[in-house]
């Protein structure tokens, strides 16, 4: 059992170193996403690799790479860069922290301080059982000679000196991280800190006046009750307004009774009586008239006329 733990201590050596190298090359090429995927997996598979360290720097330098793009974007407001580089540079702390922490004795934890150190932030303190721990890590591997370096270009096969030789081996399938997760967790981060400077919405119905005198919004009808009916001994059309309870709290009290009836509306006056009777004394203008009588025409045969006669018969010749 022994001699079986450690071929798989040096064969999650070789799997981890080839992950590291790609994951460092990506991010040669500030393909920041994709390095860190590559190094997140190796830190959460293989836990044992001699250069998780390193492994570890690169997360935190691929989440500074991160914070420096944000903050060098030209089209994004002030306000959005400063959530977005204050959440990469938090996950930058905490990946050199974790180096200080896990790996106290390994050769790069004096970067991971400087890199806290000039970030202005607090710098972790490993406890007693992390140092052994790290320690007895440290010791168990081979240092890298002259000499296996020159038969590694003679031998088949990958160089496993720098295996540890104390610990459990995982035993756990490989935990994958992909870079399509970290695009998709970059973009929910850019959502939310741009969402972050927005007021939150209020829905419809729910919104109160600002002060008792304001007047009711067109979203909030007025409760008011208005009541229509007919004043006894009226015409039958009238309109009583009852107003809404006064408000205790209003600045300006309300003058007058508090509920207004209007007047009913009079009666329209009667029109005159027709007089078709004929009065005592009088003479009908039909009478009268009647009583005038046309005066007859004049004969006007005897009458002289100006006109000469025409000569009849005989007295033509004449």
């Amino acid at each position: 059992m022994p001699r079986a733990k450690q071929k798989l201590r040096e064969t999650q050596e070789v799997l981890a170193e080839r992950e590291t190298q790609i994951g460092l090359y990506y991010e040669s090429r500030e393909n920041f996403n994709a390095a860190i995927a590559r190094l997140e997996t190796v830190v959460d598979t293989f836990p044992l690799y001699s250069k998780s360290d390193q492994a570890l720097l690169g997360i935190g330098d691929a989440y500074a790479g991160e914070a420096h793009i944000v903050q060098v974007a030209p089209n994004l407001p002030g306000a959005v860069k400063e959530r977005l580089r204050a959440v990469y540079q938090d996950r930058a702390a905490a990946a050199y922290a974790k180096v200080i922490v896990r790996y106290p004795m390994a050769p790069h934890v004096e970067d991971a301080r400087d890199r806290l150190v000039a970030m202005n932030r607090p710098v972790p303190e490993a406890t007693q059982d992390a140092v052994a721990e790290s320690e007895a890590e440290e010791q168990s591997r081979q240092p890298l000679r002259f000499t296996t370096k020159t038969l590694g270009l003679i031998k088949h096969g990958p160089t496993v000196v720098e295996a540890v030789h104390v610990g459990e081996p995982s035993l756990d399938d490989p935990k994958r991280t992909l870079a399509p997760d970290i695009t998709k967790e970059n973009q929910a981060l850019f959502t939310a800190a741009v969402d972050a400077g927005k007021p939150a919405a209020t829905p419809i119905g729910t919104l109160a006046p600002a002060s008792p005198n304001e007047p009711p919004r067109s979203d909030q009808p007025s409760t008011a009750p208005l009541q229509l009916e007919a004043p006894a001994g009226g015409t039958g059309v009238g309109v009583q307004v009852v107003s809404a309870p006064a408000d205790p709290n209003a600045v300006i009290k309300a003058v007058g009774p508090t509920s207004t009836v209007l007047p009913a509306a009079e009666k329209p006056a009667e029109a005159p009586d027709q007089v078709n009777e004929i009065k005592a004394g009088s003479t009908p203008a039909s009478s009268a008239a009647a009583g005038k009588t046309k005066k007859p025409k004049a004969d006007l045969s005897d009458e002289s006329s100006s006109k000469k006669k025409k000569k009849k018969g005989l007295a033509k010749i004449f």
